[in-house]
């Protein structure tokens, strides 16, 4: 469900130029391609989350596959940009969806396999920004719109993903009670995952490739920075799994904002291309901060707060490449980075003496 669900933008972005040329518009319309695509998922995903608790999550899953898969295979024969924009808006319907309904059925899982489950499933989240780029560039060599294919695999999904969820999440009401808004620790951490995916769409995946231009760097090379940038997001999820089982959870979050603090403040003093590698190595911040964020929000309430989280990353995904683009066309470089360096920065120290993390996952 993962796999499928962060599909949508990474993708499809080698191609962009090409798929500009195919529906006849500039490129930089293609900004609105890719943003139709996270745009909708803010409001479904909690739309999905109250449904899951309620219909349980088989059924509202094979909904979810059938939508995601049949708009985005669609799109293989669309020639017309608005109509493949209204099909992007359809499709990011089912993936903000998908995303949350596979936190729903770790949030199931016993405490005692949950913790290691959402890092494992965080983990995922990041091979596959590796991955996917790849195999749309390979597919994008057949033919421009030949990405589009994968997504017919979330119609065969639909038939066999369903069976091997829980029919209704543990403790599941049947009807809405109790709080409807978030309390405690959630708050906080929901605008950290703003944040987070600010920078992550914003400074890491936007100004990256932007400042390997500058640099001079191909085509080719770029994509692979991507990939090492996110390989390098799995390879910390996976180190720290051993401090989320321990509930570590405030020295991990001060460790990665310090991390990127640290990052971009050097990168901003550097050149292009050492700049670029600075915010390559800026994965690292991702793989440690994003599965803290979600393992705490999926243990609290049995997870009732997990299309809230998903809804607040799409905010962010949505709003990332906005802020940082639109600081990059009216600022200087360095001091586009030395932002957020800053708010990197205000975000550790806030942690630091505001964050009383030694019980924050409570189910």
């Amino acid at each position: 469900m993962t796999a499928l669900g962060v599909s949508g933008v990474s993708l499809v972005a080698p191609v962009l130029p090409e798929l500009a040329r195919h529906y006849g518009v500039p490129p930089g319309a293609m900004s609105l391609f890719q943003t139709a695509v996270m745009a909708t998922g803010i409001v479904t995903a909690m739309l999905t989350a109250r449904l899951g608790r309620r219909l349980g999550l088989a059924p509202v899953l094979t909904v979810l596959l059938l939508v995601y898969g049949t708009a985005g295979l669609s799109l293989v024969w669309v020639h017309s940009f608005p109509l493949a924009v209204g099909l992007r808006l359809l499709q990011g319907a089912g993936s903000g969806g998908l995303v949350t309904i596979s936190f729903m059925a770790l949030a199931a899982l016993g405490p005692e396999h949950r913790l290691r489950a959402t890092g494992h499933n965080a983990a995922v989240i990041s091979a596959m920004m590796v991955i996917l780029p790849v195999l749309g560039s390979g597919l994008g060599r057949i033919d421009a719109v030949a990405p589009f294919g994968f997504y017919g695999l979330a119609a065969v999904a639909a038939v066999a993903l369903p069976r091997l969820v829980p029919a209704r999440p543990p403790g599941a009401p049947t009807r809405t009670s109790g709080r409807r808004s978030p309390s405690g620790p959630v708050p906080a951490l929901l605008a950290m995952n703003v944040l987070t995916n600010i920078v992550m769409f914003g400074w890491m995946l936007l100004l990256t490739p932007l400042l390997l231009d500058e640099a001079g760097v191909v085509l080719g090379l770029r994509g692979w920075a991507l990939a090492a940038q996110s390989g390098l997001a799995t390879l910390a999820t996976v180190s720290t799994a051993r401090l989320r089982d321990r509930h570590q959870f405030r020295g991990l979050l001060i460790l990665g904002w310090a991390t990127l603090a640290a990052l971009l403040g050097t990168a901003a003093v550097a050149g292009p291309l050492p700049s670029a590698g600075l915010l390559v190595l800026s994965g690292v911040f991702y793989g440690v901060v994003n599965p803290v964020v979600v393992s705490v929000v999926a243990g609290r309430d049995g997870g009732r707060w997990l299309g809230w989280w998903q809804s607040s990353s799409r905010i962010g995904q949505v709003s990332g490449p906005l802020v940082a683009g639109g600081m990059y066309a009216v600022l200087p470089t360095p001091a586009v980075l030395l932002v957020g360096a800053g708010a990197a920065a205000l975000t550790m120290a806030l942690t630091w003496r505001r964050c009383s993390c030694g019980n924050l996952l409570v189910s």
